[in-house]
């Protein structure tokens, strides 16, 4: 844990300087993408953008469909998803605002038009890093094909529509990932240590404040 935890600050700090060095390539894809543009496409991509909404309600459903049927792998599902959902909006909130990178159409306005602009800094992408956490924890809680496909089918859709609709450079998308994807890593082995501590024998759990006080 520690040391996936030592990796992901690492490389997190290590991503912003290439992607400022890459900034000619992220320029090039989304002039390459604007030129494909089709309103029917247009449409698409601000539908599967606003899926985002999907974020919150998946890790209380979990949770809450597993506290009313007392399933406790739901509810666990559901805590490991939640810790992942705020440690993801922690990281990605706390680059923005340190970073402030300006978004595409900002950063070249008479180059690069938005299908709609959005409020905030670009790096990394929001959008990506929630919807990879909520993915990669339900990929980890239930590491099946019909639940891992799906998932990561929806988190990358979500993560390319925020290319296509030009408020995003790839290297915050690409980043967005990682970070959703060690949230999420975080979140699954934080919320494990929480039940083996709750599935130790009550005695045990007792008479440990008094040897320590003793």
């Amino acid at each position: 844990m520690k040391r996936l935890l030592f990796s992901t600050i690492l490389s997190l700090l290590l991503v912003y300087p290439v992607a400022v060095q890459s900034q000619g390539i992220d320029y090039d894809i989304l002039c390459g993408l604007q030129q494909h543009r089709t309103p029917a496409a247009n449409v698409a991509m601000q539908w599967t953008s606003n899926t985002l909404a999907a974020v919150p309600a998946i890790p209380a459903g979990l949770l809450l469909t597993g506290l009313c049927t007392d399933d406790e792998q739901l509810r666990n599902a559901g805590i490991a998803t939640g810790i992942s959902v705020i440690t993801a909006t922690i990281v990605t909130e706390g680059l923005k605002f340190s970073i402030r990178r300006p978004r595409p159409y900002l950063g070249y306005p008479d180059d690069l038009v938005p299908v709609k602009t959005t409020y905030g800094f670009s790096f990394p992408s929001g959008h990506t890093s929630l919807t990879f956490a909520v993915a990669t924890s339900l990929s980890l809680c239930y590491p099946k094909w019909y639940v891992v496909a799906p998932s990561m089918l929806w988190a990358t859709s979500v993560a390319f529509s925020r290319l296509y609709l030009g408020v995003h450079y790839p290297s915050d998308v690409l980043t967005g990932m990682l970070v959703g994807a060690a949230s999420a890593f975080a979140g699954y082995y934080i919320s494990r240590c929480f039940q083996k501590e709750a599935n130790l024998p009550k005695t045990k759990v007792m008479t440990a404040p008094i040897v320590i006080v003793f």
